[in-house]
């Protein structure tokens, strides 16, 4: 499994890209900054608000396997144990529940980091 940073284009807004998922993650606050990687089919967004860092890993056609999930943070956050960080699996089970619309990924799991 190889881990590839994509270009970032000049037009390119989280907002349109993951709306409902930005909605749900940080409602109207601002986020920092934000790089987009791509491992294999699975497209992974690590996005740095002011008071906590999301990895966000979609796919469209299948669910996203543990394997995938232990090299992002094996790969993005070497340094942090992974029992202190919350990943969740039922992202888009949540996601849809607050909004009652379908998210169009197949899978989609959230990594959440806060930072001091």
């Amino acid at each position: 499994m190889k881990l590839i940073e994509n270009p970032i284009r000049l037009n390119f807004s989280l907002h349109k890209t993951l709306p409902y998922t930005m909605r749900y993650l940080y409602g109207k606050s601002n986020v920092k900054t934000f790089r987009l990687y791509t491992l294999g089919s699975v497209h992974v967004y690590m996005i740095e608000g002011f008071d906590r860092l999301d990895v966000v890993m979609t796919h469209e056609h299948r669910t996203i396997k543990q394997a995938e999930i232990d090299h992002v943070l094996q790969t993005l956050l070497p340094k942090d144990n992974p029992a202190d960080l919350k990943i969740s699996h039922t992202a888009k089970d949540e996601i849809e529940g607050d909004l009652h619309k379908k998210i169009r990924v197949k899978d989609l799991v959230i990594i959440e980091k806060p930072l001091k």
